[in-house]
């Protein structure tokens, strides 16, 4: 089932604030779809991993406290070096996108902050609601995976690189260079972070927003 594609009327930016306790997600993963196979590089193209799935990730809610993701939902990953496996269930903290990949990100030692997560949200306020292919899925997937490890950048270039993506490698190259700052931001989107798991980025259930607004998501202070 594909994500609402909603343009929520406030953001997570500023609302956020670490706290004893968090809101929390449990979900099945039930597999990435859709998407493209290829493979991916985190040392600059030195070494590639793989084959790994671009696309939309699929779950099922099991559980937790937050109430902005009910039933069936979908996210894009916002992280390469941990994993989920399909048929398993997760349990999630929710975070900001700023503050999310959690632990932090492997090759910066924090996470990614602001500017990155402006680009990101620009990445969907331009191009999420008209996905509908899996080269589309599969370009914004990696469109985000860059932006996170590069802030931006070319699928050749940079320390995260691609192969093996098809046609869905350009496409994200198109996307990354439009996010120049000018375009929409779709304002609402929020991460799942765990320090075992892949984070995800979503988009909260409609109806759920108020709670995002009066500042009721909080985000747990991280094991050290």
């Amino acid at each position: 089932m594909k994500i609402s594609k909603i343009a929520a009327l406030v953001g997570f930016a500023g609302v956020c604030s670490l706290a004893s306790a968090a809101f929390t997600v449990q979900a099945d993963y039930t597999g990435t779809a859709p998407g493209v196979w290829g493979m991916v590089s985190l040392n600059s193209g030195g070494s590639f991993m793989g084959p790994v799935k671009a696309g939309q990730f699929n779950w099922t809610r099991t559980g937790g406290t937050y109430s902005g993701l009910t039933g069936t939902f979908a996210t894009f990953c916002i992280e390469v070096h941990q994993d989920v496996l399909p048929g398993n269930n997760y349990t999630y903290d929710v975070n900001t996108v700023a503050g999310a990949p959690l632990p932090v990100n492997i090759l910066y030692g924090t996470p990614m902050g602001a500017v990155k997560a402006d680009k990101i949200a620009e990445l969907y306020g331009r191009f999420f609601a008209g996905l509908s292919t899996d080269d589309q899925y599969a370009a914004f997937q990696l469109a985000i995976w860059d932006f996170v490890y590069d802030g931006g950048g070319t699928m050749g270039t940079g320390v995260f690189q691609a192969s093996g993506f098809g046609a869905a490698m350009g496409l994200a190259d198109a996307w990354i260079a439009a996010v120049d700052g000018t375009g929409p931001r779709f304002a609402g989107l929020g991460a799942l972070s765990s320090d075992d798991w892949q984070d995800q980025i979503f988009t909260p259930t409609p109806g759920s927003l108020a709670l995002i607004g009066l500042g009721g998501l909080v985000a747990t202070r991280r094991r050290r």
